[in-house]
């Protein structure tokens, strides 16, 4: 996320950040955190570790993304 451009450091800011570049995975981010700071406490399940994997994988994919360029056609 760092080599993207976000901060490190602040959830709070990162997720604003992510919300407005990427705002289809925005809610999978947070959701993510939550359990991410459960496991720490030892309060997340197995079932909740997976889905947290799948929603840091939706993120993933959309920052790893290569913007599509649109071919523009010179008129004459």
């Amino acid at each position: 996320m760092k080599t993207r451009g976000y901060p490190v450091s602040d959830f709070d800011q990162r997720a604003a950040d992510i919300s407005v570049d990427h705002p289809r995975v925005v809610e999978n981010y947070r959701s993510a955190h939550e359990i991410a700071l459960r496991v720490g406490k030892n309060e997340a399940t197995t079932e909740e570790l997976r889905t947290a994997m799948i929603h840091y994988r939706s993120l993933f994919e959309e920052l790893v993304q290569v913007p599509a360029t649109v071919e523009s056609k010179e008129v004459a």
